[in-house]
């Protein structure tokens, strides 16, 4: 099950898939690998890509470019969140993120991830990502509790800012 990435209501159209992947094939930190494939994907439009700096094999996924969503920060960052799905049942455990001055002028910034399910959005101008926190004797379908943190853009890097549990009947 996917869920979706939501921006502001300021946010723009995000970019075609064609723009994605393009951002993806010129970030030296994500590499695609066309050794990857699934039959429920197009390797064209929604290739598998793989996070350089983290542990070889441990994160990354079938980019999701029509569930990519986009929204402003307080300071007038533009951010784009794509979501990497593991082709599981687990749905997306991995968002990349694309930040700059406009649409226009993209970098990578970095890499939310969670155990599954994970959804990001853009609120109130700040980055805001939801991660299910399984109990000892929570199903994979119903977490207990999720995560809440809320990111930053600085010095063009991905930087929390907070963390929060908060009941799963809340959500």
């Amino acid at each position: 099950m996917l869920l979706p990435v939501c921006a502001g209501a300021q946010a723009a159209q995000a970019p075609a898939a064609e723009q994605i992947v393009a951002l993806v094939q010129g970030s030296p930190q994500l590499r695609i690998d066309e050794t990857i494939f699934s039959s429920g994907f197009d390797a064209q439009t929604h290739p598998f890509v793989n996070i350089r700096s983290a542990p070889e094999g441990t994160i990354g996924g079938y980019l999701v470019p029509e569930s990519a969503h986009n929204g402003t920060l307080r300071d007038g960052t533009y951010v784009l969140a794509v979501p990497l799905d593991s082709g599981g049942s687990g749905g997306v455990f991995t968002q990349i993120l694309f930040a700059g001055r406009s649409a226009k002028a993209l970098a990578y910034i970095g890499y939310i991830d969670s155990a599954g399910h994970l959804s990001v959005s853009v609120e109130d101008g700040v980055i805001v990502a939801r991660l299910p926190y399984y109990g000892d004797d929570s199903p994979n379908c119903c977490p207990k509790q999720y995560v809440v943190r809320t990111y930053a853009v600085r010095g063009g890097a991905l930087i929390k800012l907070s963390e929060r549990f908060k009941a799963a009947q809340d959500e």
